[in-house]
């Protein structure tokens, strides 16, 4: 079930030094979803999720709930083990303006995507893409600041596929 959520971060609280009692009081504002599990543990809240846009919302909520006081780990990918450890590939499809379709796709491709689809007119550009989620942490917000918001996103968890080992960083899940 959880290799449906490749992606995950722990949250702490400062003012605790063991953080279940956190985690338990986290989970009743940071609601579960249909891309987001929670895990509670001794360690904080360990958010487990779909894609890194379903993570901002729920990070958000705690920010405004615990502020400064919430201590959010870095992004972490998945990796699943299965007869060999594979690593989760996301699908996207972005829609922008036509001026901003060059350097979007020319960063996918530097990004290890395989760009399944590239349309350009005058009114908007779409591009459909497949890329592994470990050179895509992070692509939500640089899509966002290089359009200047004009983009639209969409990721969604597309498949596995078997690498040598995982990258630092990683989690076999």
């Amino acid at each position: 079930m959880y290799s449906r959520f490749p992606i995950q971060c722990e949250c702490s609280y400062s003012r605790d030094r063991f953080n279940l009692a956190f985690a338990r009081k986290a989970m009743e504002v940071v609601r579960p979803g249909k891309e987001l599990v929670l895990e509670p543990s001794v360690r904080g809240l360990t958010l487990l999720a779909e894609t890194e846009m379903a993570l901002e919302r729920p990070l958000a909520v705690l920010r405004d709930v615990y502020g400064n006081d919430v201590r959010v780990g870095p992004l972490t990918v998945r990796y699943h083990q299965g007869s060999a450890i594979e690593e989760p590939y996301m699908g996207l499809r972005i829609r922008c303006q036509p001026q901003q379709f060059e350097a979007l796709r020319i960063d996918l491709l530097r990004r290890g995507a395989s760009v399944l689809d590239a349309e350009v007119n005058r009114l908007c550009g779409v591009l459909r893409a497949s890329a592994p989620l470990a050179a895509l942490v992070g692509y939500p917000a640089h899509v966002k600041d290089s359009t200047g918001g004009d983009a639209n996103l969409v990721m969604w968890l597309s498949h596995y596929e078997p690498v040598n080992e995982p990258p630092p960083g990683g989690q076999v899940a």
